[in-house]
């Protein structure tokens, strides 16, 4: 029997799944009949093992369990992993395959996507999609916990939860947060929007041990773990139709002065993400940005954009 012949000869898997799962010494003689095979191919199969080293022992009457049962283990990148399943599709389960040792492949497949549900490429999305509406009511939500002081039980999608007294939302590394005090343990700590399904009200009345000035240090002290703030200067020309205070951004050493033309000079320490961007762009008519540069050519760029979809959507 060629080398093909044998990888292709469904006798010689169920051969090798019934040695790796033998536990004790088992007849020979039952142990062929089981395979539904006579002892010269039993031997082929196993003059094949001897190739990788794998010794498989036997005699005249038994046939006896692998001593060093070998465990391959490989690691792979999250675009291997996903790689690997498309290689398989997505009907793998349900696919009826011609060879037993695809079958082999197919169970140890779904025993893997089991273990590794996070990364399953074919997994249907769960039924909690988030609207632009659900995030709205969100904000507009916590805003309201924090303006009228009530103390929050926050809900996650992973199913947790955690009261807090809520002092601020405002963005962080990008992110869109609520900084609260833990109720149990006095401590600031702060939160994603986007990881919290809903909040509700808490019955019982808290008295906040932390003052907004401690939360601001508290913000400071992220910032300046993730590096992302940076000193933005910009010149108003029209100071009664500009928003000076960007919502839910911290405004570090803010200063407002007038320059000899009689324009309006602002300048804050703030962190830079998206948001920033569509701040600007509310009052692109009255605003320049002065500094930093690159933030300055990134706006401009920003703009760019922007009149191009519109020209887009006009022309559709």
């Amino acid at each position: 029997m060629s080398e093909q012949q044998l990888v292709l000869n469904d006798n010689f898997w169920k051969f090798l799944v019934s040695l790796e799962e033998l536990n004790e010494k088992k007849d020979k003689v039952l142990f062929c009949s089981m395979l539904s095979v006579d002892e010269a191919t039993l031997n082929s199969f196993v003059e094949f093992l001897n190739r990788f080293d794998v010794m498989c022992v036997s005699d005249d009457e038994y046939i006896y369990p692998l001593k060093d049962k070998c465990k391959i283990k490989m690691e792979f990148t999250l675009s291997e992993w996903l790689a690997l399943q498309a290689s398989f599709g997505a009907d793998s389960e349900s696919k009826s395959f011609k060879y037993y040792y695809q079958r082999i492949m197919q169970n140890k497949m779904q025993v893997a996507l089991v273990a590794c549900e996070q990364f399953n490429l074919y997994k249907r999305p769960v039924d909690v999609p988030v609207k632009a509406c659900d995030f709205e009511n969100l904000k507009k939500k916590i805003d309201y916990d924090i303006c009228y002081k009530k103390t929050t039980i926050v809900h996650f999608y992973n199913n947790k939860e955690c009261i807090i007294y809520p002092h601020r939302m405002v963005f962080l590394d990008g992110v869109l947060c609520v900084i609260g005090e833990s109720i149990y343990d006095k401590t600031l700590v702060y939160f994603g929007l986007e990881d919290i399904k809903t909040v509700s009200e808490f019955k019982v009345e808290y008295d906040p041990n932390l003052s907004q000035i401690e939360v601001n240090e508290f913000i400071c002290h992220l910032r300046l773990i993730n590096g992302n703030e940076e000193r933005l200067v910009l010149k108003i020309y029209s100071q009664y139709e500009a928003d000076l205070l960007p919502s839910h951004h911290f405004l570090g050493n803010p200063f407002v002065t007038t320059n000899t033309e009689g324009d309006m000079i602002w300048a804050a320490t703030i962190e830079m993400c998206d948001d920033i961007f569509h701040w600007l762009y509310s009052m692109k008519n009255r605003v320049e940005v002065l500094d930093p540069g690159h933030m300055r050519k990134e706006f401009a760029h920003f703009c760019e954009i922007k009149k191009v979809n519109a020209g887009a959507k006009k022309a559709s």
